[in-house]
């Protein structure tokens, strides 16, 4: 198995200085990349936790298989789990809806895979709407675009993305953030592209879930080792999101019950159980999706929180 050299991370928010700690350990208990151990820390001054040792710009093909989960995620997206996934999809975007303010709404999606969520959209919002988004896998980029999306082939954080400054009234991050190595870059640059007034949404793993402190030292599936660079609570992105430009509009925890199954995963896969066993505890598991969803809305009802939550927030400025 290949080796994969890393680079030292640091604090996004405080940053090079901040003093650390370390939370957790562990290897890619889920695509069996490599089994090399990666550390996560956490920042003692803002409690951002992060991967200090994280593979570098040439491991990305390595890390993300062609088999990884978003790269085909439509194409999965059948029966019982496809149906209720859609439904939750389809209550956010009412809320979408409400805050459009213009009758030629524009989307990009930031991490679009192929086209999941804009299939979802383009369904439920009116037709004079526009769907855009970028994606780094060249095959899923394909099928997005082959739907009808206009879609970039590149990495967000690279991409010369000037020719689209200010061009969009919404901009979509679900389940990327977590991903890149810089998130304030990153949030600048989706700030860019919005038209002052426009809307970010957010969606990225919570660290202050019930699931992490259970697995938090090492089998947490919201870790997604070592894909996952920086993770946030509410109070941490809510900071940083305000520092580059943007205004709360809303802040809540999402029911998402896959972090659960994965963190049982993992755990079975380091105890070497028995491959059937092992590939029961899989994601798209309808009786473990509607077991863990019990768990999830009970932690929503007592805390507030969940492994997962969607942060709403708008452009500082009037929108033209």
């Amino acid at each position: 198995m290949a080796g994969i050299f890393t680079e030292e991370a640091s604090c996004e928010l405080c940053g090079a200085s901040a003093q650390e700690e370390q939370v957790a350990t562990g290897w890619d208990f889920e695509y069996n990349t490599t089994h090399e151990e990666f550390r996560f820390v956490r920042c003692l001054r803002c409690g951002l936790i992060y991967l200090k040792d994280r593979p570098v710009p040439e491991a990305m093909p390595l890390i993300y298989p062609p088999h990884y989960y978003s790269y085909s995620e439509a194409e999965r997206q059948h029966g019982l789990v496809g149906t209720l996934r859609s439904a939750l999809e389809k209550n956010k975007i009412k809320v979408y809806l409400k805050l459009a303010g213009r009758e030629r709404t524009s989307v990009f999606d930031i991490g679009c895979g192929d086209g999941r969520l804009l299939d979802i959209m383009r369904r439920a919002c009116p037709e004079t709407w526009e769907f855009s988004g970028i994606e780094i896998s060249e095959k899923a980029a394909a099928r997005a675009g082959g739907k009808g999306y206009r879609v970039i082939h590149g990495d967000f954080e690279t991409q010369d993305l000037s020719g689209l400054g200010e061009c969009f009234d919404f901009a979509l991050m679900h389940q990327v953030i977590e991903h890149t190595r810089s998130p304030r870059n990153t949030l600048r640059k989706a700030c860019s592209l919005l038209r002052p007034g426009g809307v970010i949404s957010i969606e990225t793993p919570d660290t202050r879930s019930w699931d992490r402190k259970l697995f938090g030292k090492r089998y947490w599936g919201g870790y997604h080792i070592p894909r996952h660079f920086y993770l946030f609570d509410k109070g941490s992105l809510c900071s940083l999101l305000r520092q580059e430009g943007f205004e709360i509009i809303s802040c809540r925890a999402l029911l998402s019950p896959v972090f659960w199954i994965h963190s049982l995963h993992n755990w079975l896969r380091e105890k070497k159980a028995k491959e059937r066993i092992i590939s029961f505890f899989h994601y798209q598991n309808a009786l473990l999706l509607s077991a863990a969803a019990l768990i999830d809305a009970l932690q929503i009802t007592l805390s507030g929180t969940s492994s997962n939550m969607q942060i709403l927030a708008r452009k500082v400025g009037t929108a033209g």
